[in-house]
């Protein structure tokens, strides 16, 4: 019997560097039920309370409308409504908040948030609201305690992927960009992962040859297909008029375990 896979979102949080642009990337506690001590990207399944019809005051400047736009980009598809559409975009914004303690905004922290900063101490509440939102508590009533918006605009939408149906634990994710805000700095979630790292694609292609950066399959893929691109506005150009084929990879024995794998013919077409 195929497992349905779970709608999810998936953000790549970059930034530049002087030699071009480098990736944040996040290991898993060795104790987590899915994909335990490997190394991601921030994301996770769309919770139910992001399709509560108020998360969408969270960005005002951007509407289901948009989302649904963004996601129905040929040959694709988008969610079945604009509202399931648009909680793709808030499961993003919330898994980017949760795992790497940062906010999808290009303002810069004013006194009225606190600094939301989550490096060296932090922010009391800013710290006791992202871990409330971990555990379950509603991201609309997480960012009115402590008066957060957001700009869903800055997330470019760029890849649709399907965990292959033979495999138990099932996820239809829809992959994002993100350039890291002004003024803000990612740390790893103490309540799901283990450490966080920034790193250039070339390192990290390099050390999962070396066996020293266990990231996971779908991570490895998307670093290889970003690779060639050696500037965030180059990087940005390529997401924004790809199209968007939607890419289950297919599975085969390896020492009695099943593996996915893409096919030649699906490297480079996504």
């Amino acid at each position: 019997m195929t497992v349905p896979a779970r709608p999810a979102a998936t953000v790549v949080l970059v930034r530049p560097t002087v030699e071009g642009w480098e990736t944040y990337l996040l290991r898993r506690s060795a104790e987590s039920p899915v994909l335990a001590d490997l190394w991601v990207f921030p994301g996770g399944t769309v919770r139910a309370d992001d399709l509560d019809a108020r998360a969408q005051a969270l960005s005002p400047t951007f509407s289901p409308a948009d989302a649904h736009a963004a996601l129905g980009r040929a040959p694709g598809a988008p969610g079945a409504t604009a509202g399931e559409s648009y909680a793709y975009f808030v499961a993003a914004a919330r898994e980017l908040l949760e795992e790497a303690g940062i906010v999808l905004s290009s303002r810069a922290p004013s006194p009225a948030e606190g600094d939301i900063s989550t490096t060296s101490g932090g922010n009391t509440s800013f710290e006791d609201q992202r871990l409330a939102l971990e555990r379950g508590r509603s991201f609309v009533d997480v960012a009115a305690s402590i008066g957060l918006r957001f700009e869903f605009e800055l997330l470019t939408y760029y890849a649709h992927w399907i965990t292959p149906e033979p495999l138990p634990a099932r996820f239809d994710t829809r992959f994002f960009l993100a350039e890291l805000p002004h003024g803000q700095e990612a740390s790893p979630s103490r309540f799901e992962m283990a450490e966080g790292l920034w790193v250039d694609v070339p390192a990290a292609l390099e050390r999962a040859r070396e066996r020293t950066l266990s990231l996971h399959f779908a991570t490895l893929n998307h670093l290889r297909r970003l690779a060639p691109y050696q500037t965030i506005e180059e990087l940005l150009a390529f997401a924004r008029a790809k199209p968007i084929v939607p890419i289950m990879p297919s599975i085969r024995e390896v020492n009695g375990r099943p593996t996915p794998f893409l096919p030649d013919d699906l490297v480079d077409a996504w």
